[in-house]
């Protein structure tokens, strides 16, 4: 136990202080010399003592010295054979610059490696999943499945991405299908009824999908689509061959086909065949005046139905306060009006005009723009003459010194009455329509209303190759068209009128008279008549 004194410690005298600085002197000169013979000694016992031992006893700088020494060399060795830099992911901290607004990842710096591009490789730790097309490449292959729905009546189903494509089946609107691929030329996709069921090509156009969905569909690639087949076409063997809308000899003729004729096979019914014309008529032909090369028939489909060959003939009011009239035109008198919704029978029909049969028994005629009817329906009302003459403004005219009455004159034929309701038109030289004509113009407009296409110039109607002649004035019927010389200063035949019967022809006469009727038997005309056509209808 030390006790501390309670005495206050006195300041050493200088005497003293000398002799303590000495004493320590001399101790720390005894340590140094006690320190140098250790290591002389233990140097010698390294010598010969075991290396083992003296290398543990070795401080662990040296030893890391000895090892740097070592490793250098064989380093300079290796770096003279080429080498492939490996990307070197760094653990250092990001480094801040002095600003602090820019962080940048610190990395050792190696200015003579090859800059390098690309992603580190993901870890793979276990929270990876198994790639699915090493579980199932059946599910991992599959398509993107978008469901829709037909949006057309009853459509094609197609072998390939456009209408040059075979028609291989049919769909019903409604009809729900799962979209699976896309052609994005012409808007073409790639339909199946469920999974394993067969695929087809159906447009855009007739499919309900759903908004954005066309984007994440599969593209189809253009060289994974076989080229289309060869058309289906065919050629009429024989002039004069009917067009029908059916088929079947009960059905409606729509036009006569001329040899050569190259038709579009669309389908067939039994030995009939359903085909386009150019301008983009249709109809049904009879096989045997068809020549059709091996195989097309085959890849046409059967028709599921065929049209009914006597369908009703009604017709449904399209609008509210349709006029009724006495006759086929709007300058006959009004008799009545209906509104829309109306069901109405058909009982005859006049250019564009159609007789319409009330619930009561009244007829009356109707603008067909005003009833919604078929074609097909219209082609099988008859043609009907039951309606007065469409009445002429009062008008005198001298013919032999006698007055003639103008107001209300009969005509005979379907050519000379629908000519007749023009009178009062304007005369436009060169004009070929209601807003005016001429005289050629008027009767060329007329007789191609009733199918006969005649030159615009009277000489050039003028000839038997669009009729038979009639020399006699005694021998005109109505409709025939007659033709006068001499007139306007032409020395040959330079106008030409329609005989509309009772000794009258119907003409466009000058910008003055516009459309008039004459009387035929008037010295002017007499002295400069020239002849008639009877056209052939």
């Amino acid at each position: 136990m030390i006790e501390h004194s309670h005495l206050p410690m006195s300041s050493p005298e200088p005497g003293d202080l000398r002799q303590l600085q000495q004493r320590a002197n001399r101790q720390s000169q005894r340590y140094r010399q006690s320190a140098q013979a250790r290591l002389a000694q233990w140097q010698l016992q390294g010598t010969l003592g075991s290396p083992v031992r003296s290398l543990s006893r070795l401080p662990a700088r040296f030893l890391l010295h000895a090892i740097v020494a070592l490793v250098l060399p064989v380093a300079v060795f290796l770096s003279q054979f080429p080498t492939t830099a490996l990307p070197l992911i760094s653990s250092q901290p990001a480094m801040v610059p002095a600003s602090g607004d820019i962080v940048v990842p610190g990395a050792p710096l190696n200015l003579d490696a090859p800059a390098i591009e690309g992603d580190a490789p993901l870890e793979d730790n276990g929270d990876i999943p198994v790639p699915l097309s090493l579980v199932s490449r059946t599910e991992a292959m599959a398509p993107v499945v978008v469901e829709a729905s037909i949006a057309g009546e009853r459509i094609n189903l197609r072998n390939g991405p456009g209408t040059e494509y075979d028609a291989i089946g049919r769909i019903s609107g409604g009809t729900p299908v799962q979209v699976i691929g896309r052609y994005h030329e012409g808007n073409w996709f790639q339909v199946r009824e469920r999974a394993g069921k067969p695929v087809f090509w159906v447009s855009g156009e007739l499919l309900n999908l759903p908004e954005g969905s066309a984007d994440t569909l599969f593209e189809v690639q253009a060289d994974q689509i076989p080229p289309p087949p060869p058309p289906k076409v065919a050629t009429v063997s024989e002039t004069g061959l009917q067009l029908r809308d059916g088929p079947g000899t009960n059905y409606v003729s729509m036009a006569k086909l001329d040899a050569g004729a190259q038709l579009e096979l669309l389908e067939r019914y039994q030995d009939w065949f359903h085909v386009g014309i150019p301008g983009g008529t249709d109809g049904w032909v009879k096989g045997e005046f068809l020549g059709i090369q091996p195989g097309i028939v085959e890849r046409l489909l059967a028709a599921e139905s065929v049209p009914d060959p006597n369908p009703a003939l009604v017709g449904l009011i399209a609008e509210n306060a349709v006029n009724l009239r006495k006759g086929p035109d709007s300058k006959y008198q009004k008799i009545g009006g209906v509104n829309a919704g109306l069901k109405v029978d058909l009982v005859g029909k006049f250019n564009d005009w159609l007789q319409i049969k009330l619930g009561d028994g009244t007829k009356a005629w109707i603008f067909n723009d005003f009833l919604n009817v078929t074609e097909r329906v219209i082609r099988r009302v008859p043609v009907s003459k039951d309606f007065p003459a469409l009445p002429v403004a009062p008008r005198a005219a001298r013919s032999n010194g006698r007055n003639v009455d103008l107001s209300n004159i009969p005509a005979s034929g379907d050519v000379a009455s629908y000519a007749l309701q023009f009178t009062g038109a304007r005369y436009v030289y060169g004009g070929t329509s209601p807003r005016g004509f001429d005289c050629s113009g008027l009767t060329s407009f007329v007789y191609g209303k009733f199918g006969v296409s005649l030159p615009h110039t009277a000489a050039g109607q003028f000839n038997t190759r669009y009729g038979a002649a009639i020399s006699s004035m005694d021998n005109l019927k109505a409709g025939d068209l007659v033709f006068f010389a001499g007139t306007g200063g032409h020395r040959g035949i330079g106008h030409v009128a329609i005989f509309i019967g009772g000794g009258r022809i119907v003409h466009a006469m000058t910008p003055r008279y516009g459309v008039q009727v004459s009387n035929l038997y008037d010295d002017y005309w007499v002295r400069h008549y020239a002849g008639a056509i009877r056209p052939n209808r």
